[in-house]
């Protein structure tokens, strides 16, 4: 009977270091979402005027807690950014003057979605579909 329980404890503890061995690259694959997207907004709702363009570039930097983003009316405008595990992320932005910023947004892969409402402008909203771009490294 107690050679069977040592038999039974040196089994789990060995199940227990193969499932702590299998773990460990999980732990360090934490995703990154760093980097620089480009690409376009098109506006959803809104009557297209000079301060609300049908399209336009958008560009967004994202670097570790940080979302940085620059379109034609708005430069370099910096956010706080928490993505879900799922790469879901938003913010809702509320400035001197009543002025908000709202974006619900989501990374999938190397392409980010967002639906952005503006109301600093005018209340225009937006979709907007960026594209990370990888830099190219310098040859040695």
């Amino acid at each position: 009977m107690l050679e069977e329980t040592f038999r039974l404890n040196r089994l789990a503890a060995v199940s227990g270091l193969c499932l702590m061995i299998a773990a460990i690259p999980a732990l360090g694959a934490k995703q990154t979402f760093d980097g620089v997207y480009y690409g376009e907004k098109v506006l959803t709702k809104g009557s297209v005027s000079g301060i609300c363009p049908a399209k336009d570039h958008v560009s967004a930097i994202i670097h570790g807690e940080t979302l940085t983003f620059t379109d034609r009316t708005v430069q370099k405008f910096t956010e706080p950014f928490y993505p879900d595990p799922d790469g879901s992320f938003g913010e809702t932005y509320t400035g001197e003057g009543g002025i908000t910023v709202q974006y619900h947004s989501r990374i999938v892969g190397d392409v980010m979605d967002a639906d952005v409402n503006n109301s600093a402008i005018a209340p225009c909203e937006y979709h907007w579909h960026l594209k990370k771009k990888n830099r190219a490294r310098p040859s040695a």
